[in-house]
């Protein structure tokens, strides 16, 4: 069962995630994120072989719901600038780049993904999205060797924002992750990869085949 996310909760870990960003993964910058464009099983299982196989035919890619937050919406937006404008890190740059442009990408789209992680690196994605009133809920999804998996290029990572996933296939070169709108909602997913490029390669449509823009979360 989740953890209940209370003011006082929401207000430890916001502090505690600006005192690490300072601190952890010291070559990380702001600046160096960019923009791009079920079966369950267990990671101990998933995580173990990355094949580099490449199939004519599309292929049914493993995938495990770790967190899912039906009830989750976005903070508001005068919530949202309050917390930001009080973390030392963000207090009076939100308005210069390159923190602009971050704050109004991860606020804007639907689809996060991640082939990496690192809690200092997934700072911005987690403030300017909005899911820092939900970083309690989605702990179980970096336990255990789920962080080195998808620092190994096992696993990959992504948060739906109001979707919720339908299926992952393999197309040959391309993962097409089909997903469903949802009036809220938040759930993190976590797929075995089958490839191992530098930029994910995937194409997200949803059910009636509407692409779905993404940003990239990783550093």
């Amino acid at each position: 069962m989740y953890k209940t996310i209370t003011r006082r909760t929401v207000r430890l870990s916001v502090m505690g995630l600006a005192a690490f960003s300072l601190s952890g993964c010291p070559g990380v910058q702001p600046s160096s994120l960019s923009s791009q464009g079920s079966s369950v099983i267990p990671v101990s299982q998933a995580a173990v072989t990355s094949p580099s196989v490449v199939d004519a035919e599309p292929k049914a890619v493993s995938f495990e719901v770790c967190s899912h937050l039906p009830d989750w919406e976005r903070p508001d937006w005068d919530t949202q600038m309050a917390t930001l404008e009080s973390n030392p890190r963000y207090r009076g740059a939100l308005n210069e780049e390159p923190l602009k442009s971050l704050s109004e990408k991860f606020w804007t789209e639907s689809v996060i993904t991640f082939t990496t992680y690192g809690l200092s690196a997934r700072t911005e994605p987690i403030f300017f999205s909005g899911i820092w009133t939900a970083i309690d809920a989605m702990d179980t999804c970096y336990q255990g060797d789920r962080p080195d998996a998808i620092n190994q290029g096992q696993l990959a990572e992504m948060w739906l924002i109001g979707h919720r996933i339908v299926s992952i296939e393999w197309s040959g070169d391309h993962y097409q992750i089909t997903v469903e709108p949802t009036p809220q909602g938040l759930q993190s997913v976590q797929f075995e990869r089958l490839e191992n490029q530098e930029t994910l390669p995937i194409l997200i449509v949803e059910t009636d085949g509407t692409e779905v823009a993404f940003a990239s979360g990783d550093w």
